[in-house]
């Protein structure tokens, strides 16, 4: 799967920033030019593009009173079979960079896919993974990876995130 990703803010329009983000923060992202979100953190949010531009929208669900999937991965598998049906998802564009898992950044799939999906006053992004290839393993050892056209896994960008 993939935890974290890293995007660069400057498609990212300042009334979405602060939807999310503490003026610090995006003080902060400004200066290095990419935010980090990380599932695990409270409000955590993915970039979404859609026809009316580049968004943030919360990542998944963790809350047990949404009436969601509990999860922040949406299996292509599971989308084939139609499993999601009952929510209508819309298919999406996840315009990040950089993914993290176990320890590890890599470059993300360009093309990451994700779905949107809608209940009552709730909108979340889940980001859509299939099997993962050898080189996704070795590098993250997870069995699960983005679907999308594939870059290097095996590259580590060598950066720590500040945030994690």
């Amino acid at each position: 799967m993939c935890g974290g990703v890293g995007f660069k803010i400057k498609n990212i329009p300042e009334a979405e920033l602060k939807k999310h983000y503490s003026p610090e923060l995006i003080k902060r992202f400004k200066t290095t030019g990419r935010i980090e979100s990380f599932f695990w953190h409270k409000d955590a949010v993915l970039p979404v593009h859609t026809i009316q531009g580049d968004k943030l929208l919360k990542w998944g669900n963790k809350e047990d009173e949404v009436r969601l999937p509990k999860t922040g991965w949406a299996k292509n598998e599971s989308l084939q079979q139609g499993k999601w049906n009952y929510l209508r998802p819309e298919s999406v564009d996840i315009p990040a960079t950089e993914g993290y898992e176990k320890k590890t950044w890599f470059d993300l799939p360009q093309g990451t896919k994700g779905i949107i999906v809608k209940k009552d006053q709730d909108e979340r992004v889940y980001m859509i993974t299939k099997v993962a290839s050898t080189d996704y393993k070795r590098a993250t050892g997870h069995d699960r990876e983005p679907l999308g056209k594939k870059e290097n896994y095996e590259h580590e960008l060598g950066k720590q995130s500040k945030l994690v």
